[in-house]
């Protein structure tokens, strides 16, 4: 007992403080309905705040802990309760990328401002301590822990005992008749935000001096709290923080029972998610909150140019492609780069756009796709072209795995599931032997076929863009087939489809395969562009700007795709001093504001269609020269 005591106490400590984390994000959820993916960042900013005022400019802690806890707290949520409101009614996959969006423009902003490298951050709370049973207890752990418990303690007696709480609790189920009370339901909710957003900035500054500072770690710790909140079932505020002790106990346990296998080294960081995927999978649908879960409305009409004139359109697009090599230079690779882009989003936008599923797993099969293009060509020995078709086919029931939690979760919960997916791969089974293994990279040389010598920048972009075309070719085929008019009505109604008599199932199963298939060839393409890539390429963050950038370019299927490849990797390419950093915030930032358009005008083209109108007739009312004249303003209300 005394060999696991130290590994109780750090997982009491960070338990707690994931408990904490996880209560302040059920919070929020509970009362506004919106889940709030950016509950990290908020910690991660307030752990810089903290830093920049104690030891950047001296601030005495206590004051830096006034200014960076309870006082940005209070900002962060009258931010969030605006951004959220207004998304109301909006489709899920709106909510979600507006929060997405918030993770990445915040994150973004702290890269800018304070750069990437992880930095050391100071013990403000006191290092000595106690003994007991010989191990060394400080301070610093026992007050973390008290300030856990005793937040969640008080915040429940809150909800309980006053009338303000008693109105978090009403706002849940019937907002309107909360307002007949006389108790604003729009000041509930903002009280939440407040209260869930300092209880995130307080798990920041206190998580902070044992990871360090650095955005995405601490974030991503803080998103931990995921797990915390599927064993509270996004409901209970106590059972939420004894699901965050029991996840940090267990996780520090795994640590000291991993540490003599390498290859599992990875796995007390994943165990909060896999708790969350666990959770989601085993709880009976009916026991979660309820979620809006239709598209309807969201995906673009497809609209066709008349053949006279899309021919011309389709021809000089093809000529421009074809010569593309000879006019763009040195920056050609970066339009390889963008080639493969549009394969990884397209697969993306078939599984969002056209049916309707929330993935944020995508940087995974690619991943796959490169280690095993890499495994068939090395180890093998296949040609490239059999074994880069044969990678696609190997990543299908990797893609079929995953719509598993498909069949019975869908929006915000198979998003959880997909994310938790894809920590999962990252932490566990990239460093197994399945893919990288020890080597921590994938090597795959550029073919040679009989008629050119891909080895070549140009030869070799003939080759992405061949694989480019089929991909939307045939995803376009699919889109304008039974299956694709099934996958739209997947999307906007899955009951409509089992009234019919159609399993709905097997369609979930066919499009994540199909999704997987396309991003397992996109990852051999990507390998083979390097050379060789690390793991450290296929980060879970990745899937979540994808999904940001893809957000941004509109709901179309191949015509997003295209722009969002080109959004983010042609735009920093012949942007000068667009940073990674930049890219990040201004990605993020875009994503929140194109999803509250969507939120209040509906699809993006509607809006810039109906803001080209409003020009248009603004002109054709005001030409040169002619006396203007005043018209009223018209006040609209807006439910």
């Amino acid at each position: 007992m005394r060999g696991l005591l130290p590994f109780l106490i750090v997982g009491v400590t960070s338990g707690s403080l994931y408990g904490l984390a996880g209560v302040g994000l059920v919070l929020s959820y509970r009362t506004s309905g919106v889940f709030n993916f950016a509950h990290g960042a908020i910690a991660a900013a307030a752990a810089y705040i903290f830093f920049d005022l104690h030891v950047t400019h001296g601030v005495a802690w206590p004051l830096a802990a006034l200014v960076a806890v309870p006082l940005f707290g209070v900002i962060s949520g009258l931010v969030m309760e605006q951004v959220t409101r207004r998304l109301v009614g909006a489709p899920e996959a709106v909510v979600i990328v507006a929060t997405l969006g918030l993770l990445l423009g915040i994150d973004g902003y702290l890269f800018v401002q304070f750069g990437s490298a992880s930095r050391a951050f100071p013990d403000f709370l006191p290092t000595s301590g106690i003994t007991l049973s010989g191990v060394q207890v400080s301070y610093a752990k026992m007050v973390s822990i008290a300030i856990g418990g005793a937040s969640v303690a008080g915040l429940y007696a809150f909800l309980r005992m006053s009338r303000l709480g008693v109105a978090m609790r009403a706002v849940v189920d019937d907002p309107r008749l909360l307002g007949l009370t006389g108790m604003p339901p729009v000041r509930v909710r903002t009280v939440a935000w407040m209260v869930g957003c300092t209880f995130a900035a307080l798990s920041g500054i206190l998580l902070a001096p044992t990871l360090g500072l650095d955005a995405l770690l601490l974030t991503m710790l803080v998103v931990q709290a995921f797990g915390a909140t599927a064993v509270g079932r996004f409901s209970n505020l106590p059972l939420t923080y004894a699901g965050g002790l029991g996840i940090g106990i267990v996780a520090s346990l795994t640590t000291k029972y991993v540490s003599d296998k390498p290859s599992l080294s990875g796995l007390p960081i994943s165990v909060p998610f896999i708790v969350l995927v666990v959770v989601l999978l085993a709880v009976p649908v009916r026991k979660l909150p309820s979620s809006k879960l239709a598209l309807r409305g969201l995906v673009a009409r497809r609209r066709t140019l008349p053949m006279p004139v899309q021919a011309p359109l389709l021809l000089a697009g093809a000529a421009g492609l074809v010569m593309l090599p000879h006019i763009v230079g040195s920056k050609l690779p970066v339009w390889i780069g963008t080639m493969i882009m549009v394969t990884i989003f397209a697969s993306l936008a078939l599984l969002v756009w056209t049916s309707g599923q929330i993935s944020l797993c995508q940087i995974s099969f690619a991943a796959f796709g490169a280690t095993t293009l890499s495994r068939l060509t090395n180890g093998a020995g296949l040609p490239w072209g059999v074994a880069l078709l044969l990678t696609g086919v190997l990543t299908v029931p990797l893609g079929a795995i995953v719509a598993i939690p498909a069949i019975r979760l869908s929006g915000l919960y198979l998003a959880l599931t997909t994310f938790g997916f894809a920590v999962v791969m990252q932490n566990v089974v990239y460093g197994s032997e399945l893919m990288f293994g020890r080597t921590v990279h994938a090597t795959v040389e550029r073919p040679q076929f009989w008629f050119l010598d891909a080895r070549d920048d140009v030869q070799f972009y003939y080759v992405v863009l061949a694989v480019a075309v089929a991909t939307c070719l045939t995803l376009a085929l699919v889109n304008r087939s039974r299956l694709g008019r099934l996958l739209r009505g997947l999307a906007e109604s899955p009951t409509m489809l089992v009234t019919n008599g159609l399993n709905t199932n097997t369609l979930r199963l066919i499009v994540f395969c199909i999704s997987a298939f396309f991003s397992g060839l996109a990852g051999g393409l990507m390998v083979t562009q390097t050379s060789a890539l690390t793991a450290d390429t296929f980060q879970p963050f990745q899937s979540l700007l994808w999904l940001a950038v893809l957000a941004i370019c509109g709901t179309r299927l191949l015509g997003s795709s295209v722009l969002a490849a080109g959004l983010l990797t042609l735009a920093p390419a012949y942007v000068s001093g667009f940073s990674a950093e930049q890219q990040t915030l201004a990605f993020g930032l875009s994503a929140v504001v194109a999803s509250i358009v969507v939120a209040n005008t509906g699809r993006l083209s509607d809006f810039f269609r109906r803001v080209a109108a409003d020009a248009a007739g603004r002109r054709r009312r005001s030409p040169v020269g002619a006396r203007r004249e005043t018209v009223p303003d018209m006040a609209v209300s807006h439910p």
